[in-house]
């Protein structure tokens, strides 16, 4: 993890370096100060910033990325003092990069969302990753107990009604199960937690439609949730 960290780091100091050297007043453009940034590391710029924020980047910042610098200098001096991390902390001190890189439109917030991402992928496997099994059977069951019961159903058809209402009434109660457990599927699916993030527009969801792309998604089940529960208001 310390890995993980010092890459995220060393992708801070390339990102925000030409940034912090571009947003400098002329007053600290002195030979000096100009090496000292060309050079300097995390450590430097970070505080570099911080001393510098209401005459440098307060104009072109906002609090926001203040506090982001204020945290990834304390996330610093922990690595330097060789504390450990725990996958969270990794995962904060890679998003706080990723966002600050964004701030000051460095073009190595690639390079961030892709180390950022891989510490998602690494809290998803260690928070619930042995919950799959389970999902995977909880998927499953609507469709066993569906096909049971049509089976059941057609075999009683079959042998108490004539030619050819048993073979109809058969399809359609199959047919109708079927997509009865498809449904409930889904609807399992949809409700079970997971963090990830979309493809399309970044943002963690916690379902498989992200309700940011698709609001229809989330509508739909809420008015489907009220729907169900107003025969509750007459009891």
């Amino acid at each position: 993890m310390r890995d993980t960290v010092s890459r995220g780091l060393d992708l801070l100091a390339a990102g925000l370096r030409p940034y912090i050297f571009r947003q400098a007043t002329v007053d600290h453009r002195d030979e000096r100060t100009r090496n000292s940034i060309e050079s300097g590391d995390v450590q430097f710029l970070l505080v570099f910033m911080w001393d510098h924020w209401n005459d440098v980047f307060r104009h072109d910042l906002s609090f926001v990325e203040r506090s982001l610098v204020s945290e990834l200098r304390d996330f610093r001096n922990r690595w330097a003092h060789q504390e450990s991390f725990t996958e969270h902390d990794v995962y904060r001190v890679l998003d706080n990069v990723e966002r600050l890189l964004r701030a000051v439109k460095s073009d190595r917030l690639a390079a961030a969302t892709d180390l950022r991402r891989e510490s998602l992928d690494r809290l998803w496997q260690a928070e619930v990753g042995s919950l799959k099994p389970a999902s995977r059977l909880q998927a499953f069951w609507p469709y066993l107990l569906c096909f049971t019961s049509a089976a059941a159903l057609s075999l009683a058809f079959l042998r108490y009604l004539i030619s050819p209402w048993d073979w109809i009434l058969s399809i359609l109660v199959t047919v109708g199960l079927l997509r009865l457990a498809w449904h409930q599927s889904r609807r399992e699916a949809i409700l079970t937690p997971g963090p990830r993030e979309c493809s399309n527009c970044s943002r963690i969801v916690y379902t498989i439609e992200c309700p940011y792309c698709h609001p229809e998604t989330l509508n739909a089940t809420h008015e489907t949730d009220q729907t169900e529960s107003k025969p509750l208001a007459f009891l």
